[in-house]
């Protein structure tokens, strides 16, 4: 008896010291959702701007037809224009921000991800939950 409660103790403390690891890892996987939403974004951009000479202002159905989730669900998905004033003819910026709802909402180390294209030149950013500069965590490079 005396033994089977020690290999349960074993196992419960691999189960804790386990168990944040692997969360962090599912969320690290979650993330190549945004990853893909935003270069799906990038390229709908490139072929709007090919044909009209300026980058769309809308995901949605009246411009690039694309959806405000990304395909998993996981990050939600938004435009912006670049510089000040905000505007769509040097570039934009993309957004997939952690849906709260989805278990990704949890993922403190890179609530945000986002790519800015500005005049030709491409910038990856994300930020954490506190708002801190997460890029060179959330960016595979």
């Amino acid at each position: 008896m005396v033994e089977l409660m020690f290999v349960v103790v074993i196992v419960a403390i691999l189960a804790l010291v386990a168990l944040p690891i692997y969360q962090k890892q599912v969320a690290k996987g979650r993330r190549a959702d945004a990853i893909n939403a935003l270069a799906g974004i990038a390229q709908a951009q490139e072929r709007w701007r090919s044909n009209r000479g300026s980058y769309a202002s809308s995901l949605g159905d009246d411009e690039l037809k694309l959806g405000t989730q990304s395909p998993g669900k996981h990050y939600n998905l938004s435009l912006a224009g670049v510089r000040d004033p905000a505007s769509f003819n040097y570039g934009y910026i993309a957004k997939a921000m952690a849906d709260s709802a989805s278990p990704q909402g949890r993922d403190s180390d890179c609530t945000t991800l986002s790519m800015r294209i500005d005049g030709g030149s491409i910038y990856y950013e994300a930020k954490d939950s506190s708002d801190q500069d997460s890029s060179a965590k959330c960016w595979p490079k």
